[in-house]
């Protein structure tokens, strides 16, 4: 399955799924802005994996936006 793009505000949030042995999956996602990442990398599954690359999709999706609204990416002053 291909990387996914979801946009969230003046964020884009990149998820790819990454699939284990088995029927089992995890997914990775990245939060940029203006095409730079502002959060690295990041894995959600855990060590059983989820059961579709649709269900780590989504928990990387909203594990991105729980980042994004707790604060992830947003510039701190200087």
């Amino acid at each position: 399955m291909p990387e996914q793009l979801f946009l969230y505000g003046v964020y884009s949030i990149h998820v790819r799924p990454i699939e284990l042995q088995g029927t089992r999956w995890d997914a990775e996602y990245e939060i940029r802005h203006l095409d730079k990442a502002v959060q690295a990398w990041k894995t959600v599954g855990g060590d059983n994996g989820l059961s579709s690359p649709t269900d780590a999709i989504n928990a990387a999706h909203v594990q991105a936006v729980s980042d994004i609204e707790a604060g992830a990416g947003i510039p701190r002053p200087k």
